[in-house]
């Protein structure tokens, strides 16, 4: 991963975590339930994926109401099978 000294966006990353992160709230806000309390499912392990949990997290979801799936299943502590350091 390239490191630069200017700030970077990548759209297809940020963008799809702000409009994920956009529908999670105003739908908790509908439901009138609070981000640190759901369980969410992210059936995707790539760059996007990841960007739109971090964002949650960083909104106040718990880290252990996370369950990540990718195309080998659910992704756990131990599994060997195409773990990358970001899906750890």
């Amino acid at each position: 991963r390239e490191r630069m000294n200017i700030p970077v966006f990548h759209d297809d990353q940020h963008g799809t975590a702000i409009v994920v992160a956009a529908a999670v709230v105003n739908g908790l806000k509908l439901l009138n339930k609070d981000i640190a309390k759901v369980r969410v499912c992210s059936t995707g392990g790539g760059a996007a994926g990841i960007a739109c949990l971090n964002q949650l997290v960083a909104l106040g979801l718990n880290r252990d109401n996370v369950i990540l799936c990718d195309h080998k299943g659910v992704v756990f502590k131990g599994r060997a099978e195409d773990m990358t350091d970001q899906k750890a």
